[in-house]
């Protein structure tokens, strides 16, 4: 057994989402998260930078000793070299496993510019798929509305032209290719009724906790769980408490 926490990160706090479904799974595991919302959205950004940010992060993520890392971030995942997963402690990307998906002839990935133009998440929908037509939307400004508290009436604009631009409309399936959608599911859901959207967050957390099982190093008991954003705190601990249904601390972190 291994007490210590897991670590988790993010360009923001969309990695909440894949956070809460390690708390809800595996609720003797303890956090701490790490949300770069002073630099989001990472998603517009070159991959050499996306890389370096993330490196930041890993670091801090060490430093508290944490026994594993789920990179809680679609872009992050997709814009890193091999070696950011090597190092002391299992380090676990988003899954690109998209077998879960229902039999669909037509399947959206909507994720941001950054993790578009890597294309795993299409070829993960095609080998899943391989016979279904694949349509990628890269969501320019989306993630980062939804990080600065944009309305809804922003976000789904916003939504809406992609949609629109990219012809996504009648796809009986979709991928939410970037940890922050989530948290507005509600209006993708509004926007393409009848559409299944995948969530990669449960086979992520599942992969990571599948790698600390193999090790022997699941815990037996939780600590305390620990956020820290880089900017945006008040906001961070809203989301906070209402993804995790309770009050957390949330402390300011520079990288």
């Amino acid at each position: 057994m291994d007490d210590r926490p897991v670590g988790v990160m993010d360009s923001g706090v969309g990695g909440l989402t894949v956070a809460s479904v390690l708390r809800r799974k595996y609720s003797a595991e303890s956090i701490v998260y790490i949300g770069d919302s002073a630099r989001n959205p990472y998603g517009e950004r070159p991959a050499e930078e996306i890389a370096r940010f993330a490196g930041e992060m890993k670091e801090f993520l060490l430093e508290k000793h944490v026994k594993a890392i789920v990179v809680a971030c679609n872009t992050i995942t997709f814009n890193t070299p091999p070696s950011f997963y090597e190092g002391p402690v299992p380090v676990v990307g988003m899954s690109a496993d998209f077998s879960a998906l229902p039999k669909a002839r037509k399947v959206a990935i909507f994720a941001t510019p950054a993790s578009i133009a890597a294309h795993s998440h299409r070829r993960g929908v095609a080998r899943a798929l391989p016979e279904a037509e694949i349509r990628e939307v890269p969501c320019d400004g989306l993630a980062n509305a939804i990080e600065m508290g944009a309305p809804d009436e922003t976000v789904a604009a916003i939504l809406r032209r992609c949609i629109e631009a990219y012809h996504t409309e009648g796809a009986e399936a979709a991928v939410l290719g970037c940890t922050h959608y989530p948290l507005k599911r509600q209006l993708f859901e509004a926007l393409m009724p009848g559409t299944y959207f995948l969530d990669p967050a449960e086979a992520t957390v599942d992969e990571a906790m599948k790698r600390l099982a193999a090790e022997d190093a699941l815990s037996a008991r939780r600590e305390e769980d620990a956020f820290y954003f880089t900017a945006g705190a008040e906001e961070a601990s809203r989301l906070v408490s209402e993804v995790f249904g309770e009050k957390r601390p949330v402390l300011p972190a520079s990288l």
